[in-house]
């Protein structure tokens, strides 16, 4: 069962009550979905894998930085800090999901999330010239757990957004409290969290209002721009795997 997307062009002006708190409820499970993978898989699971490359490589590489200013074998804050953000970056990529579910069928999402995941994430992640790679071992299960985390993130977080919709109208009467539990992480992060709030709530009430007044959510979900953003994706993947093989090979 697929959902669809919030429309609200057509009613009185009395319905946008009702109608932002389905779209509330629409954002509310993308953001969920990618907080919640972000913070487990990401977050946690990134520190469980430095740990056990923390077992398997040499034991004067422990309280070594890592490439990204982290402690090697140590939970520290600067681990409450790497899971802030990678709840974050899970937000953000909730909501780039809901923005481009429409262009695959449902049984391909989870799929085109964990491919593009593996390939921008790995690409992200894997640095031939920092201690990540260069030191810690073996080699070849550093490369492969940190493919592997970022496939995983997009696909749990591609079927968590899908069941959360599934249960979209139950989620309408409360869908404006899960979105502002869902940004309390990021209002914690100071000054910048707070503007980003703000411009994603601007964000909201503007597509609010075009979605009320032009066709403009038909248009994304036409044909035309269906195929371009699958062309457009499938451009993003060949280029983050070419670099993600370029700097594999240079590891090895």
């Amino acid at each position: 069962m697929d959902v669809a997307e919030p429309d609200v062009r057509t009613g009185t002006a009395r319905e946008w009550v009702p109608a932002f708190r389905r779209a509330a409820a629409y954002l509310g499970a993308g953001l969920w979905a990618g907080f919640l993978s972000g913070a487990v898989i990401g977050g946690v699971g990134g520190r469980l894998a430095m740990f056990l490359l923390r077992l398997t490589s040499d034991p004067s590489l422990r309280g070594a930085p890592t490439d990204d200013g982290f402690t090697i074998g140590s939970f520290t804050g600067d681990t409450m800090f790497l899971l802030a953000i990678c709840a974050i970056g899970g937000l953000l990529a909730g909501l780039a999901y809901l923005a481009v579910r429409g262009w695959f069928p449902e049984k391909y999402r989870a799929a085109v999330m964990g491919a593009l995941g593996a390939a921008v994430g790995g690409a992200l992640i894997i640095r031939p010239d920092g201690i990540d790679f260069t030191l810690l071992e073996p080699l070849a299960l550093a490369v492969v757990m940190f493919i592997a985390i970022p496939a995983l993130f997009g696909v749990v977080t591609s079927l968590l957004a899908e069941r959360f919709l599934r249960s979209a109208e139950e989620r309408a009467r409360r869908g404006v409290l899960l979105v502002v539990v869902a940004l309390l992480p990021v209002a914690a992060a100071g000054p910048l969290g707070i503007i980003f709030i703000i411009l994603l709530l601007a964000l909201c009430m503007a597509g609010w209002a075009l979605n009320k007044y032009i066709p403009s959510a038909a248009a994304w979900r036409s044909p035309a721009v269906t195929w371009l953003g699958r062309v457009a994706l499938a451009a993003l993947f060949l280029y983050a795997t070419v670099g993600l093989v370029k700097d594999t090979l240079e590891i090895f």
